[in-house]
Formats: structure tokens, C-alpha cells, sequence
């Protein structure tokens, strides 16, 4: 991209039913039924993998990871595991980062602004499973819903196994 040719456009869509264009508590409804009709066509054992990453609003971060897991318990299922996945490359034996295109414009918007922000440096693989019994999600009268608020942010976290690589150095996608 040459210096004239800057990017401008950092919009997903501008049809308004786009779920980046909901609140945080309508985008929590369509995730847990997405993953509701994730359940029902998988087989019992089977697997749903998600990844997603925490976002800032009014300065505030977001922790949409915990909130897709809870998305995912109350569609009917089971977390199994919650790894990280760096956004980065490796050149020449480095570690280079790699941040979108939207995390650069707002670190750099809240920056001018005088708000000292980091770019968020990893995205949450969530692992979910089908129950191998046939179980019904939760609704929301049985249990609260939960959305990214403080309330949901201090929740004790989901009992779901967390992968880290034991060999020091050696965590080439093995």
C-alpha cells in the first residue's frame, strides 16, 4: 500500500442486521444460538471450535472469550478446551506480531487521544463438545444471562482444560 493509498474504510458492512453492528448483549443471544444449532447437528463427542478475542468499548475491555463460553454452556455445550493463539509470524528466528488492521486503528485512535492502550496480542481457541447424552440448554430463566458486564467478568471461570506448550521454544503448531 503506497502513502497515498491509505486505508479508510475499517467498517465489516454497512447492512445494519450484520451481527458487528449489535450490541454486545444481541450479539451474546445470535452466538448462543449459533452454537444451539451447532449442537444439534453434531454428533455426541463431536466438536465446535471457536476463536475470538476481547474488544474496547468507551475504554473498557471487553472479555467476549469468557462470554462465548458461557454462550456455548448455555447452547448444551461442553467447554473442553481454551487455548491461545498468538497473532504473530516468525521472521529470521523472531516473533513479529501481528495485529489487524482494526486493533492498529483504535490503539492508535485512543493513543492520540492521550489513552495509553496495548494492541491485543492473542485470540481465544474455544473447545467445545456435544455431551454424549442428549442434554437441553440452559434457558434463561434457569440460570442468568450473561453478557460482557462486570457481573460476568468476575465469574469464576469455566472448568475447561488450557493448553500450553512444555518445551521451551519449541511451540512450532505441534
Amino acid at each position: 500500500m503506497t502513502a497515498a493509498a491509505v486505508r479508510k474504510d475499517y467498517r465489516y458492512s454497512h447492512d445494519p442486521s450484520n451481527l458487528a453492528h449489535v450490541s454486545t448483549d444481541r450479539l451474546l443471544e445470535a452466538f448462543t444460538e449459533i452454537l444451539t444449532q451447532c449442537r444439534r447437528v453434531l454428533r455426541p463427542g463431536g466438536t465446535v471450535v471457536v476463536t475470538t478475542r476481547p474488544w474496547r468499548e468507551g475504554g473498557e475491555l471487553i472479555d467476549l472469550p469468557s462470554a462465548v463460553l458461557a454462550a456455548g454452556q448455555a447452547a448444551g455445550l461442553t467447554p473442553a478446551e481454551r487455548c491461545v493463539a498468538l497473532l504473530a509470524g516468525i521472521r529470521d528466528g523472531r516473533l513479529i506480531t501481528r495485529p489487524s488492521f482494526f486493533q492498529m486503528k483504535n490503539v492508535r485512535d485512543a493513543r492520540r487521544q492521550g489513552i495509553p492502550l496495548a494492541v491485543v496480542q492473542h485470540e481465544d481457541v474455544l473447545v467445545f463438545t456435544r455431551p454424549e447424552q442428549h442434554t437441553l440448554p440452559r434457558t434463561t430463566t434457569q440460570e442468568p444471562k450473561c453478557a460482557a458486564t462486570t457481573a460476568c467478568r468476575s465469574a469464576p471461570p469455566a472448568a475447561v482444560r488450557s493448553r500450553t506448550c512444555a518445551r521451551r521454544g519449541r511451540c512450532g503448531g505441534h
